[in-house]
């Protein structure tokens, strides 16, 4: 049909009878906007047109040059494997990622014309059309694909989006953006689209936002005014005012005003989920799960373990779906104004698909911010009053027929369901979590009144010191050690037995609440239970076997940081006086009981431990990190700058740092400097954790670590 045009008043009939089907088919689709881009050798796919004007277009310019896959009316090309490399972002220009999120929505297809760089919004037909929401969004972002005025290719959209960004990024006041916006409009020529304020600028962006909520709580987080309590200006708990008081008459009596002083935000997490199946890539990816290719037979995806594989036996039908949504929490405290302020903990909730494949799930655009709570203050056990807008959320994702999605790469609708997964934070967190005190005789969350730890009287605290022997097989030698460990103590006990979730959740129902209301009977005597979390609020909570997790990074940090200070012997060390006290009384250590005054000695020495570098092997040691140790760009911090020769320090190591020192320095800076029995039990903690951050983990080799786990901690 491109040979059968020769100019504007000769063609073919057979051309003029495929033009005519062609552009009957461009505005057959029920779902598109009134314009379509147009083919036309002037346009060339960048501008919409009418059918009326594209029609004239065609039979006065002719069509686009090797335009032969008509992939931006409805026809799909094949998928060609490329390779996209973005450079970094220079200052000053802010990318908003429109281009790139319009890419994705079309079709996913890469269009053959090598001078098209941005694709068309136009998708092939669709089978089922969508529903008024999601219809509202398709058409608010095709609309705001004009451009900007008629000499540009930047589109209304984009310019708004990179000027709001601006504005956020320099903290510009409402009054100083509109000023903005009439000094660029003044530049711009006549007949621009740009907005004339800041007003009409959100106008147009608020189809395209995602819903939030502002609940008001309670100032001591006793509960949230919502639902029933809507209207309730007092707690019913503590009697605590909703909204500040002021006299405003001057008579000594305070009146409530409209300001809150307590505010949870909010933003529903199940419109956010389904956004990811809008796009034809995202919702491809959203299946990886089950449909996913596996170039391995090890575990790589969340999927591949036992809790997951377990759970969708269990629930076949709802978690077996592939378009079923398995999702993650995530939370930790954090000081926004920075550590040297004011003190203030604030509490984001991030909630992540695990459905997407590995190198996509933990990227920070799918990791969604889902609430954030207020502080000053730790919010303790009513973490779990803050949770329960996010809890509801998942209790109506997984009951009845779920929630009605459509999915842009099948075009159709389906019933997605969302399940909560497991959790992710560390030790603290984990407690408000699961609702178990972490501190005490029973500090451990899993298994609970099985091991108890003991007081050390000068250290002021519980520790856990030889009770990983009761985790070994019953016939090591380890446990008829009286010398290593505990003098004269013998472990015969059998290895703890961790309790299932029917049974967690029979004990949560036997407890008795005290008498005063706070917290239940018995606690610190039969249990440690704070709170009864909202989480078993979910009709399936009972049967995850994985529920909570304690992330690997502040694992490593803690006992890296633990051995780095005692190794190096820093005020931070753990082989401190009080320690050598608390260790005579309890170990058969003499070489390491502290030693009274003697002769010229006229106070208490600290022996030398075997295990501590020396001054002069701190230097040694500090002077080949700074002269010696190398790591590529972006893998490790620089050293070099760290090490302080001076004061024989290494100063501003953060959690990664730390990763990289347990796993990758520590086996080669402490050679030949300690016993070499130490060295060994340390190399293998340090191959421990690097077997454990493997992207690839191998199900018998996980079974070996969890029978090695308990030998090094015995070991060390």
């Amino acid at each position: 049909m491109y040979d059968g045009r020769i100019s504007q008043w000769n063609y073919t009939d057979e051309w003029g009878e495929k033009t005519e089907q062609f552009v009957d088919r461009a505005f057959a689709i029920p779902s598109r906007p009134r314009t379509v881009w147009c083919p036309c050798s002037k346009c060339a796919n960048q501008k919409p047109q009418d059918k009326e004007t594209m029609s004239n277009h065609l039979l006065k310019f002719g069509f686009t040059p090797s335009y032969k896959i008509w992939t931006y009316h409805g026809e799909k090309a094949k998928k060609r494997a490329r390779k996209e490399v973005r450079q970094i972002q220079p200052k000053g220009e802010y990318d908003t990622g429109f281009g790139r999120c319009l890419e994705n929505l079309a079709n996913g297809n890469v269009p053959e014309s090598s001078h098209v760089e941005v694709e068309t919004p136009q998708d092939a037909e669709t089978s089922e059309d969508p529903e008024e929401n999601t219809k509202e969004y398709y058409e608010a972002l095709f609309a705001s694909q004009k451009p900007l005025h008629e000499n540009t290719e930047v589109t209304q959209l984009d310019a708004i989006a990179r000027l709001m960004a601006f504005k956020c990024h320099r903290n510009l006041c409402r009054d100083g953006f509109d000023e903005l916006l009439v000094i660029v409009g003044s530049i711009l020529p006549k007949g621009h689209l740009l907005p004339q304020n800041f007003y009409y600028s959100t106008k147009l962006l608020s189809d395209l936002k995602m819903s939030s909520q502002q609940i008001h709580a309670c100032p001591k987080g006793c509960m949230l005014f919502r639902e029933e309590h809507a209207d309730t200006n007092y707690c019913i708990k503590c009697n605590s005012s909703r909204y500040f008081e002021v006299d405003r008459n001057g008579d000594g009596q305070k009146r409530q005003t409209t300001i809150a002083k307590n505010i949870l935000r909010y933003l529903p997490v199940l419109p956010r989920i389904q956004r990811l199946f809008m796009t034809e890539d995202t919702a491809q990816q959203m299946r990886w799960a089950v449909e996913g290719n596996r170039y391995t037979d090890k575990m790589i995806h969340p999927s591949d373990g036992t809790a997951w594989k377990n759970f969708v036996k269990k629930f076949p039908l709802k978690a077996g779906d592939p378009r079923s949504v398995a999702v993650a929490i995530s939370t930790d405290g954090f000081n926004p104004y920075g550590m040297s302020a004011a003190v203030y903990s604030c509490w984001p909730v991030f909630v992540i698909p695990m459905n997407l494949p590995p190198g996509v799930c933990m990227r920070s655009e799918n990791m969604f911010v889902s609430m954030i709570i207020p502080g000053p203050k730790y919010p303790g056990k009513n973490m779990n009053v803050y949770l329960e807008p996010l809890v509801d959320d998942l209790v109506r994702g997984w009951e009845g027929r779920g929630i009605r999605t459509y999915d842009a790469s099948k075009k159709e609708y389906f019933d997605m369901y969302v399940w909560y997964h497991t959790s992710l934070h560390d030790l603290p967190a984990r407690a408000l979590f699961c609702g178990w005190c972490t501190h005490g005789k029973w500090p451990c969350p899993q298994c609970r009144q099985a091991v108890t730890f003991f007081w050390l009287n000068k250290g002021g605290k519980y520790s856990c010191f030889d009770e990983a022997r009761q985790f070994l097989e019953r016939r090591h030698a380890y446990r008829s050690d009286v010398k290593s460990f505990k003098k004269g103590r013998v472990v015969r006990g059998p290895k703890p037995i961790l309790k299932t979730g029917t049974e967690i959740k029979a004990e949560l129902d036997a407890l008795q609440p005290s008498p005063d209301g706070n917290g239940f009977l018995g606690y610190g005597e039969t249990h440690q239970w704070t709170h009864k979390p909202c989480l078993w609020k979910l009709p399936y909570f009972e049967f995850l076997e994985l529920p909570h997790n304690i992330d690997v990074m502040h694992t490593e940090k803690n006992i890296s940081e633990a051995i780095w200070s005692t190794i190096v012997d820093t005020e931070k060390t753990k082989d401190n006086i009080k320690a050598r006290i608390d260790q005579e009384r309890w170990c058969d250590r003499p070489e390491l009981n502290m030693q009274p005054p003697n002769g010229a000695k006229k106070t208490w020495t600290k022996p030398h431990a075997p295990f501590c570098l020396t001054k002069a092997q701190k230097r040694e040691v500090f002077q080949w990190m700074k002269d010696s140790l190398f790591f590529p760009d972006g893998f490790a911090a620089n050293w070099m700058r760290s090490v302080n020769l001076e004061t024989l320090r290494v100063q501003g190591l953060k959690s990664h740092d730390y990763h990289i020192w347990l796993e990758r320095i520590m086996p080669v800076m402490i050679r030949g400097y300690v016993p070499e029995q130490t060295w060994r039990v340390l190399s293998r903690l340090s191959f421990f954790f690097r077997q454990i951050c493997a992207r690839e983990l191998d199900t018998k080799g996980i079974e070996k670590l969890d029978k090695e786990a308990p030998v090094v901690r015995c070991d060390l």
